[in-house]
Parts: structure tokens; C-alpha cells; sequence
């Protein structure tokens, strides 16, 4: 019997929130972040990452948390295939949370482990998931988040500053990726950002990628698919979306999308343009 990939992505009726469900058996999500924490539940089979150098694996009933800008990969590790959901909630949502429940936005939620293991989390994470995702009251989804965020925030999150000092080459790393988010569908070279970190090019490339985990092409790219993906709730063509934010063509965008995303751009586009 042949087992078929198949995922979903798609925006919550809260601004800010994404929702994606998968189970996978042969997909393989490369190296990648999300500006967002991934708050997922893993519900079968089981699943593997690689992030910090170190192999995860995920088992069913644990989460996933993993805090924004963290690459990581994904993939099935089982014969039974990896089914999981996932909330993805971005900063100014969780900035807008720590403040109605009463706490500093000026500390963001850390986690210091991604594999989380909390029973009682489990049945308010599916009210959660369900509400965001059937239910027409405002106020249930709300009230739902709030009370699932200050469990897991409080019990398995450190709270750290949003700006953190670090030596001169992780100053000059930040910078550069400052830059490539705001720049990302530009045609940069290495000797613009080596002149922008006031490094090496060579040098700038290996520090970036043992501290980021991506070198910086790749780190581009990244942020020009998140660029495309919001392009795609427009009726521009795929293949004007795909050139305008620096893909080959629409081939190339369709593959790194489906990589990353685990589902084509006009499988997204056909749920979430109508939702828009």
C-alpha cells in the first residue's frame, strides 16, 4: 500500500496565527525557520528533527516548541508515517498576549528544550486548535489562547530580553541578517555583505553558518518564500510571483515552496485566498 503525504496551511481567524496539519510519510522539510513560534502536537507515528546540531525525535502525545528564527528540519523517523499539527504564532501576537495576561512584553518566551512533554497541555491545545479552527466566536478563540499560552509559557518557557549582546562576528551575523530580510528579493553578492560586517567573505559565510545553521543564501531565500507565501492571498499569476521575489521561474518556486511549506503554493493559495 502506498502512503500519500498530505498537509494543510492556513491563516486562523486571529491575526498573526497559522495553522498547518500533517502526515507525512516520504516528505522530508529541509533546513528552514518560521518567524513565528511553532507550537505543535505530534498525534502518530513519529517524527525527527535535527535542530542545534542535536536529532530530536518526536514521539505522539509530546509538543513541539520552537522559538522564531530557529532552523530545524523535519521529517517521518516510522514505518506508520509522522502525523502532527501545529500553531503558528508570530511575535506581535505573543507581544499582544504577554500583555492581557498581565505580563512585560519586553521578555519574550524561551524554550530552552523543543520536545515538551505535559498531559494536561494536550486537551487544551485541541480546544485551542479546534476553536481557531471552527468556531465563529471571537471570544472563545481568544479566551482559549490566553489560557493555553499561560500554562505553556509559565510552565515550560524562560523568559530573555529581545535584544541581546554578543561578540563582534555575531554583531556583524545580526546585521547581516537584518539586511537580508529587508533586502531578501534584491541581487546581493558576498562582497556586499562582507563590506556591510566589515569581514572576510569567506570568514563572513562560516560564521554565519555555524551561527545561524544556514548559510547566507539559503537564509535569503528563506525570507523571500515567506515574502512570496503573503503575495500568494493577491491573484497575481504564480509565475509573476515567483520571478518578482527572486525564483528562477515557477518551477523553482513551486519546489522550495513545497520543501519548506510541505504543500505546493497553489494548494495554500486555493484555502487562504478565499479566506482573505
Amino acid at each position: 500500500m502506498t502512503h500519500v503525504d498530505a498537509a494543510q496551511l492556513w491563516n486562523a481567524p486571529i491575526p498573526g496565527i497559522e495553522l498547518f496539519k500533517a502526515q507525512l510519510f516520504q516528505h522530508r522539510l529541509g533546513k528552514h525557520f518560521h518567524n513565528a513560534y511553532a507550537i505543535g502536537l505530534n498525534e502518530g507515528g513519529q517524527g525527527r528533527c535535527l535542530h542545534q546540531r542535536e536529532t530530536h525525535y518526536h514521539a505522539p502525545g509530546s509538543f513541539n516548541c520552537i522559538d522564531p528564527y530557529e532552523i530545524h528540519t523535519g521529517e517521518p523517523a516510522s514505518a506508520d508515517g509522522w502525523a502532527f499539527r501545529t500553531i503558528y504564532i508570530s511575535l506581535p501576537a505573543v507581544k499582544q498576549a504577554l500583555a492581557q495576561l498581565g505580563w512585560s512584553a519586553q521578555q519574550l518566551p524561551h524554550f530552552p528544550k523543543i520536545i515538551v512533554n505535559d498531559d494536561s497541555l494536550r486537551s487544551h491545545y485541541r480546544q485551542l486548535f479546534q476553536a481557531l479552527s471552527e468556531s465563529p466566536s471571537q471570544l472563545t478563540q481568544q479566551s482559549l489562547l490566553l489560557q493555553f499560552l499561560s500554562r505553556l509559557f509559565s510552565r515550560h518557557a524562560q523568559l530573555r530580553p529581545q535584544q541581546r549582546r554578543a561578540k563582534a562576528e555575531s554583531k556583524a551575523v545580526s546585521l547581516i541578517r537584518d539586511y537580508l530580510e529587508v533586502h531578501c528579493v534584491e541581487n546581493i553578492s558576498i562582497d556586499d555583505l562582507a563590506k556591510l560586517a566589515g569581514l572576510n567573505p569567506y570568514y563572513l559565510i562560516r560564521c554565519f553558518r555555524q551561527q545561524v545553521g544556514i548559510p547566507p543564501h539559503r537564509y535569503k531565500q528563506h525570507w523571500q518564500l515567506l515574502a512570496a507565501k503573503q503575495a500568494l492571498h493577491t491573484e497575481k499569476p504564480l509565475a509573476d510571483i515567483a520571478t518578482e521575489y527572486g525564483f528562477y521561474d515557477q518551477s523553482h518556486f513551486t519546489r522550495a515552496f513545497k520543501q519548506t511549506f510541505a504543500l505546493p503554493p497553489g494548494a495554500y493559495r486555493k484555502v487562504n485566498f478565499i479566506q482573505s
